[in-house]
């Protein structure tokens, strides 16, 4: 049992017992509970006085502070680290402490030991960027751990809640960004397109746009990568190498990027004059280039934010949730790195 749970002579009354007492659904006590707007005063009124008649005591209140668990691939990437701040600030406002685990180390034996009363109370867990089929879904919903997905590798079939960014259509203004400059040879380093998810849907866009300007898909123009700098460079380097290379490239990742951006150095090329560079993420970095990279912004904070709140309304409500995606719009920053080609 848990160390909240009131004594069973008094059991602890549930998010649900508030809304029939004040005679409103259960999301509605949860905007009341979060500080949320969107909620009438004489509504918010009327939830108030129900949660002061039944003694409701929030699970995260300041004597027992409730704890968020955010599951990452890595910490190696910048736009892990910054989606990273985005959560500690929304949780923050709401009242949880967040701690942070590897994937690896997310096992059934460390969540049950979380979850016993005399561990740190985990509240509910934040999966970032699962990939297809991750075993980490089905093993909350076997333990009865309200979770939510961020920026997964495909939302469909995932059983938990998601929100991610609006990759088909953020690409699809990238590409028409460099069709609208007047480039034609326009190549593209995806990021793992061959599984469902965001590469595979920035791959789309860009066909969509070749296809909707008349000009074909040139197979020697594609090239699959994994969204890292690493895989940027090396396959910049292959696309810069060819007898008729492109003279645009667009990349699933800043980090690619960024390492289209070095392979161009190495052959003396220059950005945007002999090459011009779209990423797609805006993490930091983008805007320090020489010269600024043009990309696709994700809006990082908002989607941790969306991610937060939806995780604590599953807390508050006492259940799981259903596997509703939500996708959150992208916004084409345009910067140096792209021109009219020569």
């Amino acid at each position: 049992m848990s160390s909240r749970t009131a004594p069973l002579t008094t059991p602890r009354p549930k998010i649900a017992d508030v809304a029939a007492a004040a005679g409103v659904s259960v999301p509605t006590v949860s905007k009341v509970l979060n500080g949320r707007s969107h909620v009438s005063e004489s509504t918010r009124a009327r939830v108030q006085q129900a949660l002061e008649e039944l003694d409701y005591t929030k699970r995260n209140s300041p004597s027992e502070p409730g704890l968020l668990q955010l599951v990452v691939n890595n910490f190696d990437s910048p736009w892990v680290l910054e989606t990273m701040e985005g959560v500690e600030a929304a949780a923050t406002r709401l009242g949880y402490t967040v701690a942070y685990t590897r994937a690896v180390n997310a096992t059934a034996e460390n969540w049950q030991k979380l979850r016993e009363p005399s561990g740190n109370r985990l509240d509910g867990v934040m999966l970032l960027a699962p990939r297809q089929g991750s075993p980490l879904v089905e093993l909350a919903r076997t333990l009865n751990i309200p979770a939510v997905a961020i920026d997964p590798e495909g939302s469909q079939g995932l059983q938990i809640p998601s929100v991610s960014p609006a990759s088909f259509s953020g690409a699809l203004r990238a590409v028409s960004h460099l069709l609208e400059l007047g480039h034609e040879r326009i190549g593209i380093i995806t990021g793992r397109v061959h599984s469902p998810g965001h590469g595979r849907a920035r791959y789309a866009a860009y066909v969509a746009a070749l296809h909707e300007a008349g000009l074909p898909v040139l197979p020697e123009f594609v090239r699959d990568g994994d969204f890292s700098i690493e895989s940027g460079l090396r396959l910049g380097g292959e696309l810069l190498d060819l007898p008729e290379r492109p003279t645009a490239i667009f990349t699933g990742s800043d980090l690619q990027a960024l390492g289209v951006m070095n392979a161009a150095g190495q052959r003396s090329l220059k950005i945007p004059g002999d090459l011009s560079i779209v990423g797609f993420d805006d993490i930091a970095q983008a805007a320090l280039t020489s010269p600024p990279l043009t990309t696709v912004r994700q809006p990082l904070a908002q989607l941790a934010s969306m991610a937060v709140g939806m995780l604590t309304e599953q807390i508050e409500q006492q259940g799981l949730a259903t596997s509703a995606a939500l996708e959150v719009a992208t916004e084409l920053v345009v910067r140096g790195s792209t021109a009219p080609p020569k």
